[in-house]
């Protein structure tokens, strides 16, 4: 015991004073709890639990610091709110930050501007510590600190799987001789898909291929790093976090590739785009880039050519939140979609506005909360039916999960694709020379 305090809560405590400082705090005074942030909040209107309001968060963390950095809660706990940093407090913040889907949402509407999921970032670090990341939450991010990858994919697996890749390639694009090329030094381009692609949504890979034969692309995979993903930003483990960013510099740094391309993946290109290179402390010595980013390039260039009538399908897209609101890439996707598809519709609200899925963060890969991510995802459950789309295209795996469960769900008759499928799908290929 430490002044009254048991030795592992006193670390805790610790490391809530290091890691409560600068924004953080000021966040932490400036928070009003007028509620505003409520309505933007998808967890708190799907499910009506107050503890889901973003302000709440903030308060539970203020009132947790409070006791034991303040003299009025050091003193007079109960006067000012402070509260112990106890199990049945730990047990809230568990629910109330990794229920969370960081997608910064609440931030617009904040009239101080308050970053809620910086918050919810500090609280998942202090539950790491603790030993309080969810199971299944941990699980992925072990595999992939341990194997390499989220899903513990084996090298021969892996390569299992790029022979077929390379099997339907040649097929789509009509040549014996089109390859998908590994390791290849000096590449300009390095694309990293997701281990759940390479299992699940195979189709992202043979698409992207195929694209980049069409654009004629100087491209490579790699046997060494093929998950773009980054489970220690959810689980709240900045070691682990900071270690499979380190994983894709030094990968690009091997093999000399000048553009780090990511898949259909959100928080993958946001990590490595915005915020990797402060948790590493170096600038990057190339870009990084998302698959739909450079698609769009290759169609306003004339790299490729994409013929709409292929897709008559009413379309929609459901912006992914590291894509869009956090990310930036907001037309990007919407000029692949309306060059590659007949008939394209906005849902509404869209684009940094857009409602979040509800299946980002990490909570997908959280089977407790799985009922508490479904009725999160019902505002976007409506929006899909409200836009009379028949397919809803997105660019992120968990997105494309989530998306699919909710329209089984909630009975939205749609289906749900990827923007990079949809272009594949529409490419003008030219014809070989005899």
């Amino acid at each position: 015991m430490v002044n009254g305090v048991d030795t592992d809560t006193q670390e805790l405590v610790e490391l809530l004073r290091d890691r409560v400082k600068g924004p953080i705090e000021t966040s932490l005074d400036v928070c009003a709890h007028c509620g505003i942030c409520a309505d933007s909040c998808h967890l708190y209107v799907g499910t009506g639990d107050v503890d889901q309001i973003p302000s709440a968060r903030a308060q539970q963390l203020e009132r947790v610091y409070k006791r034991y950095y303040t003299k009025l809660g050091q003193i007079a706990p109960r006067l000012v709110g402070a509260q112990d940093l106890n199990e049945e407090v730990l047990d809230r913040l568990q629910r109330m930050a990794y229920q969370c889907t960081l997608c910064r949402r609440c931030a617009l509407y904040c009239p101080f501007g308050i970053d809620n999921a910086s918050m919810v970032a500090v609280i998942r670090s202090l539950l790491a510590d603790a030993g309080r990341v969810p199971a299944g939450l941990e699980e992925h991010t072990n595999n992939a600190y341990e194997t390499g990858n989220t899903l513990a994919i084996t090298d021969e697996q892996f390569m299992d799987r790029v022979e077929w890749f390379e099997e339907e390639l040649q097929d789509a694009v009509d040549d014996d001789e089109a390859t998908i090329p590994l390791d290849k030094e000096g590449a300009r381009v390095l694309f990293v898909p997701t281990p759940i692609q390479i299992m699940r949504f195979p189709s992202v890979i043979i698409s992207a291929a195929k694209i980049f034969y069409a654009a004629g692309e100087d491209w490579t995979m790699s046997t060494r790093r093929f998950d773009a993903t980054n489970f220690g930003l959810f689980s709240g483990e900045e070691e682990k976090r900071d270690e499979m960013s380190q994983r894709l510099v030094d990968e690009m740094e091997r093999l000399g590739a000048e553009v780090l391309l990511l898949s259909e993946c959100g928080h993958s290109y946001w990590s490595m785009k915005y915020a990797a290179e402060t948790w590493l402390g170096k600038p990057f010595p190339f870009e990084v880039k998302n698959i739909v980013e450079l698609i769009s390039e290759y169609i306003s260039e004339g790299r490729i050519k994409v013929d709409p009538s292929v897709n008559k399908k009413l379309v929609t897209y459901h912006d992914p939140c590291n894509l869009s609101r956090k990310g930036g890439l907001l037309e990007q996707p919407r000029a692949c979609l309306e060059a590659a598809c007949e008939e394209f519709v906005e849902m509404t609200p869209s684009g940094a506005e857009a409602w979040c899925c509800g299946g980002g963060g990490g909570v997908i890969a959280i089977p407790e909360y799985d009922e508490v991510r479904l009725n999160a995802g019902k505002p976007k459950a409506d929006q899909m039916r409200e836009s009379g789309a028949e397919v809803v295209a997105t660019a992120c795996d968990n997105c494309k999960l989530q998306l699919i469960e909710l329209a089984e769900h909630y009975g939205v008759d749609v289906s749900v694709g990827g923007v990079t499928d949809l272009v594949a799908d529409a490419l003008i290929m030219d014809e070989k020379e005899e």
